[in-house]
């Protein structure tokens, strides 16, 4: 049908393409101010025996491994080890509880968990095709756009 009516006679409006852009930029400026947030967290763990102090930073990226006393020089190499790796994994799990609570309110963390983010198991996929639902959404029922004329559902919405 080239005169803008549907099948069942109505008339179709065209995609709302001012809501949809909307809607895209204030979900970029969200995520931006998510990403914002991330890079200012800092997590900062000490040792049970007060020795070491360990900094991560948001994304969990080791910032420093501080010495606070000179007890490492007469432990043996096994236990210093042992030391540093308990107060890294202390200090990535305080880091991965800090992100996922800043995920929540951003409200990103529905289909994403800070664990998969950062072991790469996430399903950015899923995400993405949830920032992307609402506009695509606005775009598929259509809304009335002033100034435009009606078009039937399987127009884009062009003049040509």
């Amino acid at each position: 049908m080239t005169d803008g009516s549907r099948t069942d006679g109505s008339r179709a409006d065209p995609p709302d393409l001012d809501s949809a852009i909307e809607m895209v930029e204030r979900e970029q400026a969200r995520l931006a101010d998510f990403q914002r947030r991330i890079g200012e967290v800092g997590t900062v763990v000490e040792s049970r025996n007060k020795m070491l102090t360990v900094t991560l930073g948001g994304n969990g990226e080791l910032r420093d491994i501080r010495f606070n006393t000179t007890a490492y020089r007469a432990m043996a190499p096994a236990e210093l080890s042992a030391t540093i790796l308990e107060t890294l994994q202390k200090a990535r799990s305080q880091n991965l509880r800090t992100v996922q609570e800043l995920m929540d309110e951003a409200g990103v963390s529905d289909d994403l968990d800070a664990r998969e983010l950062t072991s790469g198991d996430a399903n950015f996929s899923a995400v993405l095709g949830k920032a992307a639902a609402p506009p695509a959404e606005v775009l598929r029922q259509g809304g009335s756009t002033p100034g435009r004329s009606d078009r039937p559902d399987n127009d884009d919405g062009w003049e040509r």
